[in-house]
């Protein structure tokens, strides 16, 4: 639970060195993303499992952000409603119900940890690149997968060349590793 309070609020690479693992490379706070497109992002998309607490951490910034949730062994969805924050029910192999080019940010942590396969993925981040305005954000946060999968998984998240603003790989354990991303969509014309 402490970590939890404390996700998403606090620069864990700026800690004394000694002290950070190898989790602390890839957790971006909330403060530092939102310092790169300072005041331009209002509106967004958190795709993860969970009860709405990036939803609330954004929030308390003054940015209303949309939960995506899957009820994955417990009511996700109505947590989120409950605490005063906007779920959205629905499946992976769905679009979307938001018009093209409206959100500011989409963000995503724990929800495809590696075992989505690349079509579903695929699917997926081209309904996010829909939704996702020119100039917005699509921040990827501690993406999990083998290894031996990394260049694939890179592949689809590097075929619409959005800019990089941040870019980590980081081990999780032998066979594993974590990939955290914060990107910027590219106008197109």
């Amino acid at each position: 639970m402490d970590r939890e309070k404390q996700r998403w609020m606090v620069n864990t690479t700026r800690r004394n060195a000694s002290s950070t693992s190898a989790l602390s490379l890839v957790d971006f706070s909330i403060d530092e993303v939102l310092a790169v497109k300072p005041g331009e992002v209002r509106i967004g998309l958190d795709v993860s499992v969970g009860t709405g607490t990036f939803a609330a951490r954004m929030r308390e910034r003054g940015v209303t952000v949309v939960s995506a949730a899957l009820n994955l062994g417990a009511p996700f969805a109505e947590t989120v409603a409950l605490r005063g924050l906007v779920p959205l029910y629905a499946t992976m192999s769905q679009r979307l119900p938001f018009f093209d080019n409206t959100m500011d940010l989409v963000h995503t942590a724990g929800f495809f940890e590696g075992w989505v396969d690349l079509q579903l993925l695929d699917f997926v981040l081209f309904d996010w690149d829909r939704v996702l305005r020119p100039g917005g954000l699509l921040w990827v946060d501690r993406f999990a997968c083998a290894r031996r999968d990394l260049d694939d998984y890179m592949y689809m998240f590097l075929q619409f060349r959005y800019k990089k603003h941040r870019w980590v790989v980081s081990f999780k354990s032998k066979e594993e590793v974590y990939l955290s991303a914060l990107l910027e969509k590219p106008p197109r014309s």
